[in-house]
């Protein structure tokens, strides 16, 4: 099997590196912080190894993120169900209006669970935002809204839509640094983050 493993920092893709197994054939790509960077990347990415004969059978978003306080702690490892679009829709005065409601297209796409059928961790609906919750307040509303979400980061929409639109299975795993909304880093805990990262690509 071919993947293309896409995340955001190159430590990320140190972890990720760390953590290759013999028996997949892997490509990691540092696509950039956020979603049009990142599907951007991943869209070229497939495309240049399509033309050279090297396909990939499937794509998988990895890195760390912040999770939802009670919902997975700190050095966990969070595997999506689907991936949502939290911004992406019609902001209105009371809610977000997401595009599912609109008729035009759809704020979430579904993960393969195949791939992640090993990788032992919490499993949910993991949001992707194009900017950080920078507040309790906005991280309780975030949850509220979307009560299966487990956690947030900034590129795993981006790369399931540059993967479903090439017709590739997607998968999105994530590692918990921080809670979402917690912005004092003296709470954050990167290193278990990445170490958990490593583990869970190793479970691929």
């Amino acid at each position: 099997m071919r993947i293309l493993v896409v995340c955001a920092v190159p430590e990320e893709a140190e972890a990720i590196e760390a953590g290759r197994a013999v028996r997949h054939e892997m490509d990691v790509l540092v696509c950039g912080v956020g979603p049009t960077a990142a599907a951007a990347a991943c869209a070229r990415a497939i495309a240049q190894n399509g033309q050279m004969g090297r396909d990939y059978d499937v794509v998988v978003n990895a890195g760390i993120c912040g999770a939802f306080e009670g919902r997975a702690r700190i050095g966990d490892v969070l595997i999506a169900t689907d991936s949502v679009a939290a911004e992406l829709g019609v902001a209105l005065p009371d809610r977000l209006q997401p595009l599912d409601e609109i008729g035009f297209g759809s704020n979430r796409i579904g993960c393969n669970t195949v791939l992640t059928v090993a990788v032992e961790g919490v499993r949910g609906e993991i949001l992707t935002l194009a900017s950080v919750t920078g507040s309790r307040e906005r991280a309780a509303e975030l949850a509220a809204r979307y009560p299966a979400a487990v956690g947030e980061a900034m590129e795993g929409f981006g790369v399931a839509t540059a993967a479903h639109q090439s017709g590739l299975p997607f998968a999105e795993i994530r590692t918990v640094s921080n809670h979402v909304g917690d912005r004092d880093v003296a709470g954050w805990d990167w290193n278990a983050a990445l170490k958990s990262l490593t583990g869970a690509v190793r479970e691929l």
